[in-house]
């Protein structure tokens, strides 16, 4: 018997349909398909370990393991109409990577799309509860390989970024922004002390993003040092990736003569508030001399804006528009006046000298052919990545993502990036019923369940007249035989 062969009275003690492997002085058991390879022979294919074999006491499974007892019920309207919503994610996904790691990838971020941004020790629970576990069976989501996944995506970035850098291509108009994620490992690579320390009182990191304002997708993701600014991390974001031809929009904290050199480099444009700080700033509000206006329109209301130009361009060519919104200027001045007495702060005469400067932002743009309007309302549509971000932040746990270091952090950048994009399509998809957002519309989707059937079969359970048709729209059967493998 060679030194590498597992002694037979170990292998009586594994479970049926499994293998088991001889590692140093250890056996360790594993999950094993017959697979058909291109020549037409069946070969033996080793899976995930769920468990080992130690001599006196048997087998002891891990957390990959299920019992011989096979799951009856899962999951399926939630993930099954996101599924069919987003299939097209997948498939791009696998112009860009392996079959395994493209549908790996995709099924990670579906699942954080549908049950929000969770530990990846929660992760192989919730796909062998779910009906994606049925579609993809010999798919391990367990946390060794899904750990191995998000370092492989940050220490192999190629693929990632071609990915990403063709997403950008395809975009025209791009939002800039960044997000915070709170950190409670001290031992993270990336986790340091930023700005909102003192209101969270813990470490951070830093995503940094880029959305396309046309098709609401996240198209650029990356994780930065919490400690490190926006002006300094978009530097490395746009080195990372070829702009060319984009009005880039950004935030005030982005500005910087070096960033705006990089905002109009080949061929870019840029469109940026400027911060109350800035020399620009106090220039343009030295003349509150409004003589044109326009009407904002939004769904809810009419936002009546006047604006003034400052005559003279910027070294660059730039120009600065200072616009004042009557309706954010009315709301800023009832704020203040409910707060008079309260504090040294707030007094009458205050209220007074602070009216001119009420609703009053100043925009710095390279755009020399648009209008005063078209500008405003180019910066305006930017507000759709805050959406994002306020979608992520009140859906999904970032709180719970526990990583250790800077390569598994850059993956799940990128899985976060693919989360948006699912999340996207899936908005897109829903039909439009009064009353119900598409939030709604999965909520109520996750009441139907599948279970097994004698012959091997699923079918759909707990569902009513409206679910049907709502699936149907989604080209989601929900009556007799489901043919879910893929």
């Amino acid at each position: 018997m060679a030194a590498y062969s597992v002694p037979e009275h170990i292998r009586a003690l594994k479970p049926k349909g499994t293998m088991v492997k001889a590692i140093k002085n250890g056996y360790y058991v594993y999950t094993c398909t017959n697979q058909k390879g291109e020549d037409g022979k069946w070969r033996l294919k080793m899976g995930s370990v769920i468990g080992s074999i130690k001599e006196g006491v048997g087998f002891i499974p891990n957390d990959n393991f299920c019992t011989g007892e096979k799951v009856s019920v899962v999951e399926y309207g939630q993930y099954a109409i996101a599924y069919e919503a987003s299939k097209c994610v997948l498939a791009r996904l696998k112009e860009f990577f392996n079959p395994l790691d493209a549908t790996r990838i995709y099924l990670l971020a579906l699942l954080f799309m549908v049950n929000g941004h969770t530990s990846l020790k929660n992760i192989s629970e919730l796909f062998l509860q779910s009906c994606l576990s049925v579609r993809y069976p010999t798919v391990s989501m367990s946390y060794g390989v899904l750990s191995d996944l998000l370092d492989a995506l940050g220490r192999r970035e190629d693929r990632p970024l071609q990915y990403q850098q063709h997403l950008l291509d395809e975009s025209c108009r791009i939002a800039i922004d960044g997000h915070c994620i709170e950190s409670y490992s001290h031992e993270n690579d990336l986790a340091q002390y930023g700005n909102k320390y003192r209101t969270t009182g813990e470490m951070q990191i830093n995503v940094l993003m880029a959305y396309d304002l046309d098709t609401h997708k996240p198209v650029l993701a990356r994780m930065y040092p919490g400690g490190m600014v926006d002006k300094t991390s978009v530097k490395d974001l746009m080195g990372s990736f070829a702009f060319k031809g984009k009005l880039i929009i950004a935030d005030r904290g982005f500005h910087s003569l070096e960033n705006l050199s990089l905002f109009t480099s080949n061929g870019n444009q840029y469109i940026i508030p400027l911060s109350e700080n800035l020399l620009e700033y106090k220039a343009a509000k030295d003349n509150l001399d409004y003589k044109r206006s326009f009407i904002y329109r939004t769904n809810k209301k009419m936002h009546p804006v006047f604006y003034w130009e400052a005559e003279t361009a910027g070294e660059d060519g730039s120009r600065v528009i200072l616009y004042k919104d009557m309706n954010r200027s009315a709301e800023e001045e009832e704020a203040f006046g409910k707060r008079i007495g309260t504090s040294g702060k707030y007094t009458r005469e205050r209220l007074e000298a602070l009216k001119p400067s009420f609703g009053v932002f100043i925009l710095k743009t390279s755009l020399a052919n648009n209008t005063a309007e078209e500008i405003f309302c180019l910066y305006k549509q930017r507000w759709g990545i805050e959406s994002y971000f306020d979608l992520v932040k009140n859906r999904d746990e970032f709180k719970a993502l526990c990583f250790q270091d800077y390569y598994r952090g850059q993956g799940l950048a990128f899985i976060i990036l693919i989360t948006g994009q699912i999340e996207q399509a899936f908005r897109s998809a829903c039909p439009k019923m009064p009353g119900k957002t598409p939030d709604d519309i999965l909520l109520e989707a996750r009441g139907v369940k599948i279970k097994k059937k004698k012959n091997d079969g699923w079918e759909a359970a707990n569902y009513s007249k409206k679910l049907i048709e709502l699936f149907a729209f989604f080209k989601c059967p929900l009556i007799g035989d489901l043919h879910l493998v893929t």
